[in-house]
């Protein structure tokens, strides 16, 4: 819900070359191996990372191919795995207590725990950048390589 990221593709190609494409190939993003397999009707690209042990967050990402009259298109969507994604939400429920006690604590307080509120805000604040810049470098520069590759291969 988060985490998760939506991309539209059009493809001249018909579903069945795009199958065709995608299906059994492996894609390599930072070292690491994703395996395209095709399950529910829809494209899985899943991420193998049994033999990893300084990944963190990893997309699996499904594609749904709806056929058109010039070509497909292609419904792409990309959430973190269940397995990896208690951290970040971890954390960021902490944010979110630490910046509304803060604000409790400035509104209730009466002046005498402004400097508590801001310390707490800021702890929060920093920890954000953090988690920001954590998933970025690994999460969404996944999700950035994959939906790269799809478009390039489509």
């Amino acid at each position: 819900m988060l985490f998760r990221s939506y991309k539209t593709i059009e493809s001249k190609k018909n579903i069945d070359v795009l199958k065709k494409t995608f299906l059994g190939q492996h894609l390599k993003v930072h070292n690491l191996d994703f395996e395209i397999s095709e399950k529910e009707d829809k494209i899985k690209i899943i991420p193998h990372a049994e033999n990893e042990d300084h990944i963190f967050t990893l997309p699996i990402t499904s594609l749904r191919l709806i056929s058109k009259s010039d070509g497909t298109t292609i419904k792409m969507q990309c959430k973190p795995r269940r397995i990896d994604i208690g951290g970040p939400y971890l954390l960021m429920i902490f944010i979110t207590f630490a910046i509304i006690a803060g604000i409790l604590l400035i509104l209730k307080g009466e002046g005498n725990y402004d400097f508590t509120a801001y310390l707490l805000m800021g702890i929060a604040g920093i920890t954000y950048v953090f988690l920001f810049i954590r998933m970025q470098q690994g999460y969404f520069d996944y999700i950035r390589k994959i939906k790269k590759w799809v478009v390039d291969h489509a």
